[in-house]
């Protein structure tokens, strides 16, 4: 069984937009952003080089979804596909990415609690102890790559099932494919709505207390993860939870069962796009545009001149 043409144009259409977007955006955060980010700042890297990361292992693997009836099968289409070991480790690590992107997504979350509701203890996160906040999603990650690998990882009965049902008219043997199941990520997704809650309501109450460009600054990374957390929570997180509960049903979707790959595909340049438009320095040194401030001075006579420069 083949990955359907337009899934594969998407795949490698998604990587090189991802690869570019991604240095790209790494370059801004390098060399525009705002010294008022402070830490935050590695944060912001360490997710984009998660997503150029991502994009890697999402080509390498070219994962491909069936869904028939109660079996949910994710396998390897690349050129790994008959290596079934690597392919079976490709797959591992494409799950656990899945885990990792809602994990570091809920780590900003805590960071931007921190910064705007109890700004004292974010001392705590200075230097090294940034990487503190990042002990539990490597842990979860690599929970996950393990169940992926090994429980979730092939078996002679996965294999005779999807050989009957599905892969009889392609010549596949299911039996030299890796392949695997796909996860949950509830904790996460807890962290991000309590902690995004709670923030929004201390952005609502500090009100003069924050001087404008500090309050405009945090507005803008808060609108940015907001939108950098819904842009995988709809293309990534809610179809494959749809995938996970259709087998329960006896259910089959044929090729539309591939709809979060095709999507995942997307995301790693999305993410990077959503940051660089929303993030007023870096949208700025893209468009090449730039504020334009009026300097007042005057001569010996007393007449006042007025300048615009570019600041």
């Amino acid at each position: 069984m083949t990955m359907p043409i337009i899934l594969r144009i998407s795949q490698y259409f998604g990587f090189i937009y991802t690869e570019i977007s991604t240095l790209l955006l790494l370059w801004l955060i390098i060399n525009k952003s705002s010294k008022n980010i402070g830490s935050y700042r590695y944060l912001m890297l360490s997710f984009s080089l998660f997503s150029f990361v991502y994009a890697i292992v999402e080509i390498l693997t070219q994962p491909i979804i069936v869904l028939h009836e109660a079996c949910l099968m994710v396998y390897a289409d690349s050129f790994l596909k008959h290596h079934k070991t690597i392919a079976q480790a490709g797959l591992g690590l494409y799950g656990a990415s899945y885990e990792l992107c809602i994990s570091l997504l809920a780590t900003h979350f805590v960071y931007r609690f921190l910064a705007i509701c109890r700004p004292n203890d974010l001392n705590k996160l200075s230097g090294c102890n940034l990487l503190k906040l990042y002990i539990l999603p490597i842990f979860f990650s690599a929970m996950w790559f393990l169940i992926n690998y090994i429980p979730c990882g092939p078996s002679d009965l996965k294999a005779e099932y999807m050989r009957k049902s599905v892969f009889e008219h392609y010549n596949e043997d299911t039996r030299d494919l890796g392949y695997m199941a796909i996860l949950y990520y509830e904790l996460s997704i807890i962290t991000i709505l309590v902690c995004g809650y709670k923030t929004y309501q201390k952005m609502q109450q500090v009100g003069s207390s924050m001087s404008a460009k500090t309050k405009e600054l945090n507005n803008q990374l808060f609108k940015t993860l907001i939108l950098q957390t819904l842009v995988p929570m709809f293309l990534m997180f809610t179809p494959v939870g749809l995938l996970l509960i259709l087998p329960m049903f006896s259910m089959s979707l044929g090729t539309l069962a591939n709809t979060p790959s095709q999507f995942a595909a997307f995301y790693p340049a999305l993410d990077a796009t959503i940051a660089i438009f929303m993030i007023r320095e870096f949208r700025e040194a893209v468009i090449c545009r730039r504020r334009r401030q009026k300097i007042f001075f005057s001569t010996k006579s007393g007449m006042v001149y007025s300048v615009s420069t570019n600041c």
